[in-house]
């Protein structure tokens, strides 16, 4: 993506570079970008279980900043681990693990920004249109070797974009 190779990934190794402890595992910035993305998921629920229109406005912004944070600290764990020469296959597997979790649990929190309601169809349809663009992606990585994203895509365009969606609706 233009948008990581021009923005997110010299905005995270800044971050990795100038704030992050060489000590610091990268599985602990995966974790505590997963945890960003259970706050805001624990938030929503407890402001807004209904998942409505009536959720005040910081909700969204608390929300558009969660993603932000889950996006850095997933963009900075591998840096990490590069910089460090930590990188390895369970630290990838991890990582994944936590993407998948994440691809779901932030699908709930988007659905109260909307204010499309609890409605099981619609959270149900949420998480699966996340969890299978995530686990083709993850597929298509087992059988080819590399992940290959297209020009526009989720991990950074699309995840900015809910960062607008939170924003733009807060307003």
């Amino acid at each position: 993506s233009l948008m990581y190779k021009y923005a997110l990934s010299p905005f995270a190794q800044f971050c990795v570079d100038q704030y992050t402890p060489q000590s610091i595992a990268p599985n602990v910035l995966t974790f505590a970008g997963l945890l960003a993305s259970v706050l805001s998921l624990v938030v929503t629920l407890l402001v807004n279980p209904s998942l409505g229109s009536g959720a005040p406005r910081w909700l969204h912004v608390f929300t558009a900043v969660c993603i932000f944070v889950y996006q850095t600290l997933d963009n900075m764990d591998g840096k990490q681990a590069r910089r460090t020469g930590s990188s390895n296959a369970l630290g990838m597997l991890f990582d994944h693990g936590c993407d998948a979790i994440n691809s779901s649990i932030t699908m709930i929190p988007i659905c109260s920004v909307l204010g499309m309601g609890w409605s099981f169809k619609v959270v149900f349809f949420s998480m699966i249109c996340g969890q299978l663009v995530f686990y083709f992606a993850t597929w298509e990585e087992h059988y080819l070797g590399s992940m290959i994203l297209p020009i526009i895509n989720g991990p950074s365009d699309g995840l900015l974009l809910a960062v607008l969606t939170c924003l733009t609706s807060a307003w």
